[in-house]
């Protein structure tokens, strides 16, 4: 507004002496109110951000509005908010308004007016310009973020069709990898029966190589058993794929081998039987069955090998284990024929009554056959069997010969009753009503059948000499004088 125009406005609107008293206290009182404005704002400048208005990205307000509602921005401006920026007031050089120092004229307080209002409009302008620029940063970042918000998606969308194409190609894989794992499966079994069966022809040369080896303790070596039933399985397993090359060839060549084997089992036992035979004391019944058992224990598994073997139907194998036995029973013969007579003729000068004799040759010679058995069991596994019956009936036909003509020659009654009665405590278990201990039918089956034949000719014996005395004693019997004389004195006595 120029000095033309205030001029000209004070002529046409004279401001009456009444009110000049009242605009002085009003200009006053505002310059109060921008000063406290400007002192507050100083101190909290620094700390309070401004407040952002929504209504600046609209523009500012015309100031015909402004002057409608002066009174009220005067009143809110004495009451400053604490998040409202920091003002200028009209002594501020910044917004370049003039100092005024009193109000005379009607032009002057408009002028003035419309200074504190435009401060007032622009400082309200600020505010919301302020908060419109932090909207559009706000927004700015709300776009950006959308934007790698949307990225993300996109790139989770990649990630999990890339997922689901991995997923399907890799349950394919795993499927043929199951196939193949089967596969695998069937040709390492496949591998495993094949190798099996390479086994069985490879191992013929190993086996003959073995067998063959020079020297007499073959048998003892640790691999000697094994390598015979890897022999022996081969030629199962060749007889029963007949139909294979050369099968004929190798099942020849298998059985020679275990035959070898059981060969050699054979010499190496009879070799031990006649060192053993040749070495035995008939002294010493206990030194001897120490030395036997020593060598029983050495040739135990290699004649239980045969003994099983001699059980199944293979001739070599019965016939390899009758020339064992027989070279066994052999040994023993030749020292119990020489042991038993020594021994039953130690035991018939220890005693006169011919009761104790029998009585003692009986527990001796049932002594001898349970040991005999014993040791035969030591030796092939078994307690019983037809060659120990035959051994034992030699060493009891040895009793046998020496005690029936002992029976034949007695003529005595009461010692045929003392010899009866003495057969009769070791005649067998289940016809004494005894019962019958393991192991013995078997071991002293020898045993009793020969103490059965000689009871049977002392019950003989006795019968016939009974009957003698019978008729010598009783039936023909002559009373004497002495006799009579004797019997009327015990009658009368």
């Amino acid at each position: 507004m120029t000095s033309v125009q205030h001029e000209e406005w004070e002529q046409r609107f004279v401001v009456p002496e009444t009110m000049r008293t009242g605009l002085a206290q009003l200009q006053e009182a505002s310059l109060q109110v921008a000063a406290q404005m400007q002192s507050s704002n100083s101190q909290r400048g620094s700390e309070l951000a401004p407040r952002v208005n929504p209504l600046m990205h609209y523009g500012s307000p015309k100031l015909s509005a402004r002057r409608n509602a002066s009174l009220l921005t005067l009143a809110r401006a004495a009451s400053p908010s604490p998040r409202l920026a920091p003002r200028a007031d009209t002594l501020d050089p910044a917004y370049g308004s003039p100092e005024i120092t009193a109000i005379e004229t009607t032009a002057q307080f408009l002028e003035w007016y419309a200074h504190v209002e435009g401060r007032l409009a622009a400082d309200q302008d600020a505010e919301s310009l302020a908060f419109a620029s932090h909207l559009h940063t706000r927004l700015d970042e709300c776009t950006r973020m959308e934007e790698t918000v949307n990225k993300v998606e996109a790139a989770l969308d990649t990630l999990r069709g890339d997922y689901e194409r991995v997923g399907e190609r890799t349950g394919g894989v795993r499927m043929a990898c199951g196939v193949l794992q089967t596969r695998q499966g069937r040709l390492a079994q496949m591998a495993g029966e094949i190798n099996e069966r390479l086994d069985v022809y490879g191992s013929l040369g190993p086996i003959t190589q073995f067998f063959n080896a020079p020297g007499d303790s073959v048998c003892m070596d640790p691999e000697f058993l094994p390598s015979l039933e890897r022999a022996e399985r081969a030629l199962e397993f060749i007889e029963a794929h007949k139909d294979a090359r050369d099968s004929e060839l190798y099942a020849m060549r298998f059985a020679q081998c275990r035959s070898r084997a059981l060969t050699l089992i054979k010499m190496h036992a009879q070799r031990e039987f006649r060192r053993l035979g040749a070495q035995s004391n008939t002294n010493s019944a206990s030194s001897e069955h120490v030395r036997v058992r020593a060598a029983a224990t050495r040739l135990r598994p290699l004649l239980m090998a045969l003994q099983q073997r001699g059980t199944e139907i293979h001739t070599n194998a019965v016939q390899v284990l009758a020339d064992v036995e027989a070279s066994y029973f052999q040994m023993r013969r030749i020292w119990l024929h020489a042991h038993v007579p020594q021994s039953l003729q130690s035991i018939e000068k220890e005693h006169t009554d011919e009761a104790a004799v029998l009585r003692d040759w009986c527990a001796f010679v049932m002594g001898v056959c349970a040991d005999e058995g014993r040791l035969y069991a030591e030796f092939f596994g078994i307690s019983s069997g037809k060659g120990l019956r035959a051994h034992e009936d030699m060493v009891m036909h040895v009793f046998y010969e020496q005690v029936r003509p002992r029976i034949i020659r007695e003529a005595q009654v009461d010692v045929l009753a003392a010899l009866c009665l003495t057969l009769l405590a070791y005649q067998r278990p289940n016809e004494s009503n005894e019962p019958v201990e393991p192991g013995e039918p078997g071991e002293l089956e020898a045993f009793y059948a020969v103490v059965g034949a000689v009871l049977e000719d002392a019950q003989q014996r006795l019968a016939f000499r009974a009957q003698a005395f019978v008729r010598g004693e009783i039936t023909g019997y002559r009373m004497s004088a002495d006799d009579a004389q004797a019997a009327v004195q015990w009658i009368r006595s």
